[in-house]
């Protein structure tokens, strides 16, 4: 029997459940696999695809459970190797002081690090979603960029309209006949040349944009929770796919908290010695496309005639600044939809609940 072969003998009687843990680079990526004892069996630089992903951790004996920080390359890293292993775990390294702030860190170090994480149950796991759902994301974020570049490109007009004199207001100088009048004002050529350049960009960013849009519904045309989200007052259809996107399962959240601070829309509190010695502020953490979507629902709901608008207004009343009551409604808004999509039911305005102003 090889010296290899004996190793993985000892490696399989020690421990029925195996730790291999990943420090995934783009290139490659650290493997360290470890007994229950926590005895190192293998350290191995692996290169970061799949086939060999898949060889590699493949190739040990016996029951595994997979370690690896979040990153971009999760999505990869759960594709290639979840019908090799066991258990899969993609964690939050930055909650880790072990491995965050660790004053000598390098690839070998990191993988040990978590490998003796995972095996004391200090992990803090973060949902992968499937690949559809990861897909989806990304058209979002693709949509996210079309949408920036579009307002920069309109900036850019609107600055050379003011640079020139040009009096834009009130011709709609994004639409055609805006275009031509704006053309009609100037003289210069290689101005001239520079505007028609704008709108070539705006012009194809529009069409991309549009593109996009329809790439999203045909995606979803079988989703039957859109139509139960898009009847929540301010929720129109970019809002219902984001939510859609990175919420996936509402029954994945285990309370309202947790779900508030995962659309970016919790609480923080400093604690000393047990006891607060700060209010409650809004949290930063979360998920920041979710969050700008259910702020801007807010601010689409409080303008029409339902009992978000009313919320809104008893807490103004009641001495809450704009940005609070907000947010308040934006919590409110995903409470809502998780309860509609898991409902299967439209929006109900009259189960809203309304606070009575304190003041």
């Amino acid at each position: 029997m090889t010296g290899c072969s004996i190793a993985w003998s000892l490696f399989e009687r020690r421990s029925p459940l195996k730790i291999v843990s990943l420090d995934v680079h783009a290139e490659s990526s650290q493997l360290t696999a470890v007994s229950d004892d926590g005895e190192i069996m293998l350290e191995v630089m692996v290169p970061t695809e799949p086939d060999e992903l898949r060889r590699i951790v493949g190739g040990i004996p016996g029951p595994k459970r997979v370690v690896f920080e979040e990153g971009p390359l999760s999505g990869l890293i759960r594709d290639a190797l979840e019908d090799v292993c066991d258990e899969m775990v993609s964690c939050d390294s930055s909650r880790n002081a072990l491995i965050s702030k660790a004053e000598h860190s390098d690839d070998e170090e990191d993988a040990r690090n978590l490998a003796t994480l995972a095996r004391l149950g200090k992990l803090y796991p973060v949902y992968v979603p499937e690949g559809p759902q990861r897909a989806w994301r990304s058209l979002l974020s693709h949509d996210r960029s079309l949408a920036r570049l579009l307002t920069s490109t309109k900036n850019r007009i609107k600055a050379l309209c003011r640079r020139h004199g040009i009096r834009y207001r009130g011709i709609g100088v994004f639409r055609r006949e805006g275009h031509s009048k704006v053309m009609e004002e100037l003289a210069d050529s290689a101005v001239r040349w520079q505007m028609e350049s704008y709108y070539r960009l705006l012009y194809q960013l529009e069409k991309e944009r549009r593109a996009a849009h329809r790439a999203l519904k045909s995606m979803t045309r079988s989703s039957v929770e859109l139509k139960y989200l898009e009847t929540v007052p301010g929720v129109g259809p970019l809002t219902a796919h984001t939510m859609l996107a990175w919420i996936v399962d509402p029954d994945r959240f285990k309370s309202r908290n947790a779900l508030s601070a995962y659309g970016g829309l919790g609480l923080t509190r400093h604690v000393t010695n047990w006891k607060a010695i700060r209010s409650a502020r809004a949290s930063k953490r979360g998920q920041r496309a979710l969050k700008r979507m259910l702020l801007l629902a807010a601010r689409a709901a409080i303008k029409g005639h339902n009992a978000l608008a009313r919320r809104y207004r008893a807490r103004i009343e009641s001495g809450w600044d704009d940005r609070k009551a907000i947010r308040d409604i934006a919590r409110k808004i995903l409470f809502i939809a998780c309860a509609v999509w898991k409902r299967k039911e439209a929006y109900k305005d009259e189960l809203v609940g309304i606070p009575t102003p304190t003041r």
